[in-house]
């Protein structure tokens, strides 16, 4: 959990971190899971375990666990290019699909520069199969925002290393990265042939590209927004706020700019927008439905991971007290949100950053009303 120096979550091994998010896995949902083929380049290797928090549906703790990897991981730029595969799924799934487009690209950018370094055992394999698979999902977001060249590009350079790879025997990524862009095509209209080499068509099954075209529609292409807190904004209805224009201006990243931010620490904290924004999805979740209320929690999961960086940047050192109000409201009503919609994972997730916030804020949260509500609140969330 973010709470003071970021150094201080990476040197616990004593097993007590907080309870963490959960998600997905390659197929990004249970209902894909059992629907389509998905390799995934990433299953059983070590430093995804974000990726098992996002299993659980610890949504939140999932994206900082990522984003926390992320931050350890400068200065080896293979554990980084991991990392932020990771970071851009689990930011996928919890937050803003502009920051997880750029997380994708920033992977895939990683791995290209410095492919002849990786010579030729497992974990060059490894590498160039996370390529070819974050190129397929950069080039699905792009696609999906409307950004055709990038989308492109994207399935180009996936498309040289995919082709690598079956040339050497491995083939489970070009079927990946085909049924992913016969997805696109499909849409498009754009012409099928000639979409990878006729000689490595020829190895890959054609059931195991066309499940992934299934997943590629089920969980990128038609699923349901809003995917950016711009969009997530638009749908709350209060985009034209001072608190919201205030926040998308700060927050907005253009997953379409190379230079852009590609991960929460990157973006900032922003502390001194949060409490006006807090306050305004607290007040807000417990009426909403709908589309509105999507957009209410994605303002929300974002918000948090704002104020998750300002903890570990140390910003929070000397303000929690005057923080921890809005932050822990936040919070709470999230968890209340998901335990009404019956995600007790996630609601779990919340009450334990509550319960966190409530602690490192104290003697203050045992003294003011709102402390006291909170702690009350707190209760009612399952640990």
């Amino acid at each position: 959990m973010a709470f003071w120096r970021r150094g201080d979550r990476h040197d616990r091994r004593d097993g007590t971190e907080p309870p963490r998010l959960s998600g997905t896995p390659s197929p990004e949902s249970s209902s894909a899971r059992s629907a389509v083929f998905t390799y995934d380049p990433l299953d059983g290797q070590s430093g995804t375990e974000p990726l098992a928090t996002l299993r659980k549906g610890a949504l939140l703790s999932a994206v900082d666990q990522a984003n926390d990897a992320v931050d350890a991981a400068h200065g080896d730029w293979y554990a980084l290019a991991r990392s932020t595969a990771v970071l851009g799924r689990t930011q996928y799934s919890s937050g803003d699909a502009e920051l997880a487009v750029a997380a994708y690209d920033q992977t895939v950018r990683l791995y290209n520069d410095n492919s002849r370094a990786m010579g030729g055992g497992d974990d060059a394999v490894t590498g160039l199969a996370t390529l070819v698979d974050c190129a397929g999902r950069a080039m699905l977001l792009h696609h999906r925002q409307g950004r055709r060249k990038l989308a492109d590009s994207a399935f180009d350079v996936g498309r040289l290393f995919a082709e690598f790879l079956a040339g050497n025997g491995v083939t489970a990524p070009a079927s990946q990265l085909l049924g992913r862009r016969a997805a696109v095509v499909q849409r498009t209209g754009q012409p099928r042939s000639g979409l990878l080499d006729p000689g490595i068509l020829s190895l890959l099954d054609p059931q195991d590209t066309l499940r992934e075209a299934t997943w590629a529609v089920m969980e990128y292409l038609d699923a349901p927004g809003p995917h950016t807190l711009a969009e997530a904004l638009h749908a709350t209805g209060a985009e034209q706020q001072l608190w919201a224009t205030h926040l998308a201006e700060a927050l907005t990243v253009n997953g379409g700019h190379k230079t852009d931010c590609w991960s929460p620490t990157l973006r900032g904290s922003h502390l001194g927008l949060l409490p006006a924004a807090a306050q305004a999805v607290s007040r807000a979740l417990g009426d909403t439905t709908g589309t509105a209320g999507d957009g209410w929690r994605l303002t929300g999961r974002e918000i948090h991971m704002c104020y998750s960086v300002a903890s570990g940047r140390g910003e929070l050192r000397f303000a929690l007290k005057d923080h921890a109000e809005y932050w822990g409201g936040l919070l709470l009503a999230l968890g209340k949100d998901a335990l009404r919609n019956g995600h007790t994972a996630l609601a779990s997730d919340c009450g334990d950053w509550l319960r966190g916030v409530l602690t490192q804020a104290a003697p203050h949260t045992l003294i003011a009303p709102w402390g006291q509500e909170l702690h009350v609140g707190s209760q009612q969330l399952p640990s």
